[in-house]
């Protein structure tokens, strides 16, 4: 790929192409330009200084493991990877074979993703040497990098049943039982960690995190409370217990925690976001708002506290403050459909007509059955005059529920097209009924 890119592209081009991809640096003072001259011309030597390599390799009379593990990676490189692999594995052979040497091959397998060979390097590997424990929890490592979990599993198990007392592998295991969502598999192998070494920190909070994953919010308050009965992060600990408590609804419990856990580090931004949530779905928004301040203090650049703030000053009347919220939400994460829609809201009330028009039109882009969405758009366009379009909008809403298909849709949204539809045919039964000029009834139906 190098030879091809540095033969088909000129010096000058390739200089502006890396300096054009390095651009952003400049605002840091980088030395933009000349790092980007200096790795084209690195670029340029790469073919001659690998054809040189190859050279000496070919003439150099050397089958040291070094040399071996040179020869097999130059023969990946020109896409050979059956010859490389046959000569890393004739390398196990050699009576000096050493661990070292063996995760420099590994490195090459999975520089050059040959998986199913660096399986049976490993495998052979195993069988080889006096210790390939740590070989093996890189082979598993590597496989949950690709999500292959269960082939993970498969290896700890084995690690295990050589070291029935190994915490690094039982943990390990837990953790990845965890990521297959076999919780109940997870607990067993956090508790066999536990017997190995007891109050160990991490083990008893991940064992917590299981409990809390798969639902059982009463067993992970069991756990988190035994974790900060040992830990010297309490705050940690209570921010946890008060988590699992608003899972079951228990907002004063879970505030009790928050404040605990406040208390301890005031400077936690995410602890009072949970107590502003926590006040808000008690009723109290006077204290919602006071916290929901305290975390943009302490976060200024936090688009959800933003979102949630201005959403509630839009249902306490306070549009201006509401719209500076939403805006800055959106400035933040421009991607959030939820916020675009509250801002979209406040801009009706600002009598921003042609602000909402947008804003509308944009949540629509990416939902067309935004019912609720498309209904304000034709207020819009109302409210700035437009009847035209305002009327398009309502044409656009009597079409799509004669015509689509909403069983694709989820059960609230497909239930609100339904219902529009039928409250758009009563309509025109009743003035059907009570219109008497044929020319106006033909243009109703």
């Amino acid at each position: 790929l190098t030879t091809l890119m540095t033969s088909t592209t000129k010096p000058l081009e390739l200089t502006l192409a890396i300096e054009s991809l390095l651009n952003p640096l400049k605002r840091f003072h980088f030395p933009v330009h000349e790092l980007a001259m200096m790795i084209s011309i690195a670029l340029r030597f790469i073919p001659d200084l690998l054809d040189e390599a190859k050279r000496i390799m070919s003439e150099l009379a050397d089958y040291s493991l070094d040399a071996t593990l040179i020869r097999a990676e130059l023969l990946f490189i020109d896409g050979y990877m059956k010859d490389g692999h046959a000569l890393l594995l004739a390398m196990l052979d050699n009576d000096d074979i050493r661990e070292d040497f063996c995760f420099d091959a590994v490195d090459i397998y999975t520089d050059y993703d040959c998986f199913d060979e660096l399986v049976e390097f490993v495998e052979k590997a195993g069988k080889v040497l006096p210790d390939s424990r740590e070989l093996f929890r890189e082979m598993a490592a590597i496989c949950e990098e690709r999500s292959e979990y269960e082939r993970s599993v498969i290896i700890y198990n084995k690690l295990i049943d050589k070291d029935p007392y190994s915490l690094q592998d039982w943990f390990s295991l837990a953790k990845v039982e965890a990521l297959l969502k076999h919780y109940d598999k997870a607990v067993e192998a956090c508790d066999f960690a536990l017997a190995v070494k007891e109050n160990e920190e991490s083990i008893i909070s991940f064992k917590g995190y299981c409990y809390y994953d798969s639902g059982q919010y009463e067993k992970a308050i069991e756990q988190f409370l035994e974790y900060e009965s040992i830990t010297k992060e309490k705050s940690v600990a209570y921010e946890l217990i008060g988590e699992c408590y608003v899972k079951l609804d228990d907002n004063n419990n879970a505030l009790k925690f928050f404040h605990k856990a406040l208390d301890i580090e005031p400077s936690n931004s995410n602890i009072c976001y949970q107590l502003a949530t926590c006040y808000y779905e008690l009723g109290d928004i006077q204290k919602a708002v006071v916290y929901l301040r305290d975390t943009l203090s302490l976060d200024s650049r936090d688009d959800e506290a933003h979102s949630f703030l201005g959403e509630i000053l839009l249902q306490e009347g306070d549009y201006e403050e509401a719209y500076y919220h939403l805006s800055k939400s959106l400035e933040l994460n421009e991607d959030d459909m939820e916020t675009m829609k509250l801002k979209g809201e406040a801009c009706l009330h600002l009598e921003y007509y042609e602000e909402a028009v947008s804003v509308f039109e944009t949540v629509l882009r990416e939902d067309s059955y935004d019912l609720h969405c498309r209904l304000k758009l034709a207020l819009a366009y109302a409210k700035m005059g437009d009847d035209a379009n305002a009327e398009r909008q309502i044409q656009i809403i009597d079409q799509m529920s004669q015509s689509s298909d909403f069983s694709g849709l989820p059960n609230e949204k497909s239930q609100q097209w339904k219902n529009v539809h039928g409250a758009i045919q009563s309509l025109k039964r009743f003035l059907l009924d009570h219109i008497d000029d044929s020319e106006n009834k033909e243009s109703l139906s």
